[in-house]
């Protein structure tokens, strides 16, 4: 018994042999190292306390070690002068070296075309979608070989302009915070896939009326490496409240939304117990979508002007209830009585939309900060819609003797705050809308300040922390790096400035530099005319932080 056994003990030992044993040892060493360069691809993540998608997915300047970057600018149209929403983009490089980009343009009709060009050392190039191809909407996809780069898209059209940074990720879920269908607005939700495999998709609305998915947009198809816009007759119909939820079954995608209103249809109503009509508006805004969800977005710019209107959309996509605060904080907080949160319950796949226009304790004509705050960690999205801005500096036409903007506390002697007189000022027609932000960045990257002899252009700094921080601004022109000496700023805890760029060159991009993190976002107003524009710069990814701890 004893040697059956011990033959059997010695069949076992013999059946282990090195030909059996090695390849388990190989796979182990191979998961072993998958293990350590997943643990090395993690560690460099600066956000590691917010909702992971925040940040990987926002619209970011590229690593300076990356060999290439790609970025996608969809939501405009590629007709020549005198179409609906023109699309280019604008191609910025922070190297002391020159790199080349290409462009490839993908059509809703099915066309296709890719030029190369030469992207210059610390300088940008503008790339126009009609000069490659003429289509009715376009979408273009911008590889960038190596170098610190960021690509920003503009579209320009009859009822006026628009100025945002393009997607730099496709993605699996996009958010439309906030849209309308009403008389006199159209808003196209354009789908591009520039991948070279198939992918189909599920839309549904949140609108004023409930939830709406539609049958034709389940499944909703978009073929490998082509465009397509949801047709007109799929949308909510007549709804003034449209926030949209795209969702990929399979592969990603990227969505841009495109809202233009013609100045025909109705005026937007005013809320509250005296609410104040604004004309009906006429406008175009052209925006990716948001393919993220957070707890928490800040928005550094913002103003209630006579003869317009601004409002903020709150989109909780998901299956429980948001209770939400809407925080204002105007510039130099100290000179302005605090204003009460605004409060809100925001039910699951729902929208609401705060009139901040009308909301108490606000004052005209003062600038502020708008900070979107979900109290119970359940994740929304939030943007920002302008219906008009302020008319620029040297367009306007004060009253005799009348206060600068947000001088009326001080001009008042010893009326409160808020209820001195405040000279009349006509507001510029238009429509812009730009969302929050979710994390602060001590970097950030302006492919064009905008301005021009057209436009005035502004480029505004946020501090949503409690510390106070230092700011300054390199400006890139043409291969030169030059500081800004009149940009160097220094914000307390919770306020925000407009960077004096007045030496700087109206051409050229900006790096916005902080001490601690902050929020940059810019501002497009047409002067002697119509058309307005806000944007979020783009941050240097491994500069991103967290937005501070309420408490």
């Amino acid at each position: 018994m004893a040697r059956r056994q011990a033959a059997r003990h010695a069949r076992r030992v013999r059946r282990i042999t090195p030909r059996r044993w090695l390849p388990f040892v190989a796979l182990l060493a191979v998961v072993a190292g998958a293990v350590v360069v997943s643990r090395q691809d993690q560690a460099p993540d600066p956000v590691r306390d917010r909702p992971p998608a925040a940040a990987t997915r926002l619209p970011v300047a590229s690593r300076a070690d990356a060999l290439s970057t790609a970025w996608y600018c969809a939501g405009g149209s590629a007709q020549g002068p005198g179409g609906p929403a023109e699309l280019s983009v604008v191609i910025a490089n922070a190297e002391s070296e020159g790199t080349t980009a290409e462009v490839t343009a993908v059509g809703s009709e099915g066309g296709r075309a890719t030029t190369t060009v030469a992207v210059p050392a610390d300088g940008r190039v503008r790339v126009v979608a009609a000069d490659l191809l003429t289509d009715a909407w376009v979408g273009l996809t911008v590889e960038v070989l190596g170098g610190r780069a960021t690509v920003e898209r503009e579209v320009e059209g009859p009822l006026g302009f628009d100025a945002s940074p393009c997607s730099a990720n496709a993605a699996t879920r996009w958010y439309v915070p906030s849209g309308s269908t009403v008389r006199g607005a159209q808003l196209d939700l354009v789908l591009y896939n520039p991948f070279p495999d198939d992918t189909s998709v599920d839309i549904t609305f949140a609108t004023d009326q409930g939830i709406r998915s539609p049958r034709a947009l389940k499944g909703f198809a978009i073929p490998g490496r082509s465009l397509r816009v949801v047709p007109q007759d799929a949308l909510p119909s007549r709804r003034p409240e449209v926030a949209a939820t795209i969702s990929a079954r399979t592969g990603r995608l990227v969505v841009d939304r495109v809202q233009r209103y013609d100045g025909t249809g109705d005026a937007v109503p005013g809320t509250g117990a005296d609410p104040v009509a604004t004309p009906a508006p006429v406008g175009l805004a052209s925006t990716a979508a948001v393919p993220a969800r957070a707890d928490r977005w800040i928005i550094p710019d913002a103003m209630v002007v006579e003869g317009a209107r601004t409002q903020v959309a709150v989109h909780n996509p998901g299956t429980r209830t948001a209770r939400v605060d809407v925080v204002i904080a105007h510039e130099d907080p100290a000179r302005y009585p605090e204003v009460e949160p605004v409060q809100l319950t925001v039910r699951p796949r729902s929208e609401e939309v705060v009139d901040v226009t009308q909301v108490v304790g606000i004052t005209p004509r003062a600038p502020f900060t708008v900070d979107v705050r979900s109290l119970d960690g359940v994740t929304i999205t939030a943007e920002l819609l302008s219906f008009g801005a302020l008319a620029p500096a040297d367009d306007a036409a004060p009253a005799e003797d009348a206060p600068p903007p947000g001088d009326e506390a001080e001009a008042g002697g010893e009326a409160e705050a808020g209820e001195a007189e405040v000279a009349p000022a006509e507001a510029v027609p238009g429509f812009a809308v730009v969302p929050g932000a979710p994390v602060g960045a001590t970097t950030w990257f302006l492919a064009s300040r905008g301005g021009s002899l057209r436009r005035s252009a502004a480029v505004v700094v946020a501090n949503p922390g409690s510390a106070p921080v230092a700011v300054r601004v390199t400006e890139l022109t043409d291969g030169r790096r030059d500081d800004v000496a009149g940009a160097s700023v220094t914000l307390a805890p919770g306020d925000r400035r407009v960077l004096d760029l007045s030496t700087g060159a109206t051409s050229s991009a900006l790096l916005v530099r902080a001490d601690g993190p902050v929020v940059v976002g810019h501002s497009l107003v047409g002067r002697q005319g119509r058309g307005v524009a806000q944007a979020l710069g783009t941050p240097f990814p491994e500069s991103v932080r967290p937005l501070p701890d309420l408490g």
